[in-house]
């Protein structure tokens, strides 16, 4: 069970649960039933699950699903990645996943109305090559469209337009606190999946009925994986015939490829200007 679908389905069942609708699970026996264990979801669905788990990981580390709903949970909860994730010795990786984490999870608790907050876990795939770590945060709350059109009435209830609108840098704002500051207002979205793509990981953005994938790139020099951080032909913006109730963000970094994170940012905050068209806003396609 990727973290994606792990978060996906406590946000789900918060919401089903805060509705009065009543949450069972079938065909709980096997390996996924025992890392999604593991990982806590039973605990977050109010479910009763007692199996003979065994205590190591299969893949890695974690971070368990964890459910945030003040500034002072998230500061816990970035506090915690070191030790669950193992990454004591990537500091660049390390902060580059923290810079992640706290950025998905501010958007929620500053933008989405979520009554139940964001349900956040992760995961570190040390038996793949290259190594990397998949973080993945979810909510139910307004969504998307239903943030920005107020600001921006062109958004309207069109969720591929939101969509397009979130990611650009400037147009939502931040907060001081953690990394929300006015040096990176409104970039988060932005500067995490240039993160993913910079290091040939991926990104998702999915909220109503749009989802965002940014695909895998091929390996290469990390000269090379800059150099293509820009380039828009490896993604997919489409429609769903079932719309998420909420925002659901996951990215993968591959922390191997980032020898120093603080150079990387201030890379990628540089390219911003490069991206804008003679009308002086900022291009996204």
């Amino acid at each position: 069970m990727d973290p994606m679908a792990l978060s996906m389905t406590a946000a789900w069942g918060g919401w089903c649960q805060r509705n009065g609708l009543q949450v069972a699970v079938e065909n709980d026996i096997g390996k996924s039933a025992n890392y999604a264990a593991r990982m806590r979801l039973f605990q977050h669905l109010n479910i009763s699950y007692n199996p003979d788990l065994e205590e190591h990981e299969e893949a890695g580390r974690f971070m368990p699903l964890t459910q945030v709903r003040t500034h002072s949970e998230l500061a816990s909860v970035i506090a915690n990645v070191s030790a669950l994730l193992h990454l004591d010795k990537e500091p660049a990786g390390l902060a580059a996943v923290q810079y992640c984490v706290s950025e998905l999870i501010r958007n929620v608790l500053e933008h989405s109305s979520s009554v139940d907050g964001a349900f956040v876990c992760a995961q570190r795939y040390l038996n793949k090559n290259p190594r990397r770590v998949s973080i993945a945060v979810a909510d139910c709350g307004s969504g998307i469209s239903e943030h920005l059109k107020s600001a921006y009435p062109q958004v309207g209830n069109d969720s591929v337009t939101a969509l397009r609108f979130a990611m650009m840098p400037g147009i939502t704002g931040a907060q001081r606190g953690m990394y929300g500051t006015p040096d990176n207002a409104g970039a988060g979205l932005f500067i995490t999946r240039t993160i993913a793509k910079t290091t040939g990981g991926y990104f998702v953005l999915l909220s109503g009925n749009a989802a965002y994938r940014l695909r895998r790139s091929a390996k290469g020099s990390q000269a090379e994986l800059y150099l293509d951080a820009f380039d828009d032909r490896r993604h997919d913006l489409v429609k769903l015939e079932n719309p998420w109730r909420g925002t659901v963000a996951t990215v993968e970094i591959v922390t191997e490829q980032i020898p120093d994170f603080h150079a990387l940012f201030q890379w990628i905050r540089k390219q911003v200007p490069a991206k804008k068209t003679t009308a002086g806003k900022i291009k996204f396609t």
